[in-house]
């Protein structure tokens, strides 16, 4: 059981700084045996109790002359000491329960000068029961997280805050909230907790932590006033950033998501076996890094072409569609099947210096004008030009099926909503024409290719990355 002089001072002080005002200052003076500990408390910006403290000791208060020699010169030590901090509205007095002589001369004094002070008695010492005070009051404020509202018309993020812990919660209180995270940046999500005194919020504290995007049931705990923890992230630290600094942080608008959208991957695969292998490798970052946007909005097909043969005895491999319109993962396993196959239709009597790219051309378009007329993005990855229709000035075999590269791109160029874009073994300025016509929208270079710029660049992901300084509040909660 508590002491009673202990529960009654306690409930005392709990009661006065309750009672404080936003503008008002709380005074305690502790006259104990050894001197006097003056408590100067008051109520932050937010509304948190703060405080310092100082000691005096009677030999220092009476001076050389002694207590007894000089009283009225030791009234005034005593006086003067807690003077500054008496000037606040609200004064206790806290005295030690004895007949110590001191101790009664000087809570006489500061009763004169302080008739309306409150005068408690007790044995124990002021200070932890000062700190547990503290540490326990209710709040006088609600607590609130920053968080990101985005309009789904104009795609604009605003700011705005979700309650935690409503005026008068205590510590100990819990409250959980499902939050969804995006790219944030160098410093991280930050976990900002305001209070409001007005039309403007104020910055209570800020945490921050490199959170992965996605979605997180959070739970926020009220220690003390002042200081909130969250469980259920990565750990947090402090942020340095201002409040000003964080606002400034938001993006006027976020990229508009991209939809549902149809990737065809068309990848040469004859020629040398590391060439090969880097094409189908490029073919798999780029539906890995769509899938990884758009997850399952996303479908795939993927074709392989080789050369031809002029050569009745080696028979041709015709353009082989290895998925079509098949989810990411589907079509990741077909081109794995593809890189272990490795380069084929390679040396005589396959033609060495073009590949079968009106062929697969012919294919798109033949199954691209089945389907429904969705948006197509057609990607192809190769190095080799295509085959004429008839014979012409570059001296490349014309193609056994007559198909006319030209009219083919035409016809996928004049298809509504689809996109061409390339991949091409050489740079820009040494490629053939084909290869700047079927990479009309964005043509890459297959040995520096930047393949998250090339998906942004066919309209498969967001433009760039957008950082969000703070969390989003889950659209499912």
């Amino acid at each position: 059981m508590p002491e009673p002089d202990r529960d009654l001072s306690r409930k005392a002080i709990a009661q006065a700084l309750a009672d404080l005002a936003d503008t008002d200052r709380l005074t305690l003076v502790e006259v104990a045996a050894d001197g006097l500990t003056t408590f100067l408390l008051h109520r932050d910006d937010n509304g948190c109790p703060r405080g310092r403290s100082w000691s005096a000791t009677w030999p220092g208060l009476a001076g050389e002359r002694g207590w007894d020699a000089d009283p009225a010169g030791t009234r005034e030590a005593v006086l003067r000491t807690t003077r500054a901090a008496l000037s606040s509205a609200g004064v206790i007095l806290v005295a030690a329960s004895s007949a110590d002589p001191k101790v009664e001369q000087a809570l006489a004094w500061l009763r004169a000068a302080h008739p309306a002070a409150q005068v408690l008695r007790t044995e124990a010492p002021i200070a932890a029961r000062v700190r547990e005070v503290m540490a326990d009051d209710p709040l006088t404020r609600s607590y609130e997280l920053v968080v990101v509202l985005v309009d789904p018309d104009t795609s604009r993020p605003r700011l705005t805050s979700r309650q935690l812990f409503p005026l008068g919660s205590r510590p100990g209180a819990r409250i959980r909230v499902a939050l969804r995270c995006e790219a944030a940046g160098a410093h991280g999500t930050a976990f900002a907790v305001v209070t409001w005194q007005g039309p403007e919020p104020r910055l209570l504290s800020v945490q921050s932590a490199p959170v992965t995007p996605g979605r997180y049931e959070v739970t926020a705990e009220l220690i003390r006033p002042g200081r909130v923890r969250f469980t259920g992230l990565p750990a947090l630290s402090p942020d340095p950033r201002d409040w000003n600094q964080l606002v400034a942080a938001l993006p006027d608008r976020l990229p508009g998501r991209t939809g549902p959208a149809h990737l065809v991957c068309a990848v040469e695969v004859c020629g040398a076996d590391d060439q090969v292998a880097e094409r189908l490798s490029r073919a798999r970052q780029m539906i890995s890094s769509a899938s990884g946007e758009i997850g399952g909005l996303l479908r795939v097909s993927l074709l392989a072409y080789a050369a031809h043969s002029y050569d009745p005895s080696a028979p041709e491999l015709p353009v082989r569609v290895a998925a079509w319109e098949a989810g990411a993962g589907e079509a990741l396993n077909a081109l794995g099947a593809l890189e272990e196959r490795g380069a084929v239709a390679t040396g005589y009597p396959y033609h060495p210096h073009a590949a079968q790219f009106e062929d697969m051309l012919a294919v798109v378009v033949e199954r691209l004008g089945r389907a429904d007329p969705a948006p197509a993005v057609v990607l192809t990855v190769g190095g080799r030009p295509p085959h004429p229709a008839r014979t012409d000035q570059s001296r490349i075999l014309p193609c056994p099926h007559r198909h006319d590269w030209r009219k083919l791109v035409a016809a996928l160029r004049q298809r509504q909503g689809t996109v061409l874009g390339a991949i091409c073994d050489q740079p820009a300025d040494q490629a053939h024409q084909a290869w700047h016509r079927i990479g009309a929208a964005a043509l890459a270079h297959l040995e520096a290719v930047d393949v998250r710029g090339l998906a942004a660049d066919l309209g498969l992901v967001a433009p760039s990355p957008v950082h969000l300084p703070f969390p989003l509040l889950d659209e499912t909660e």
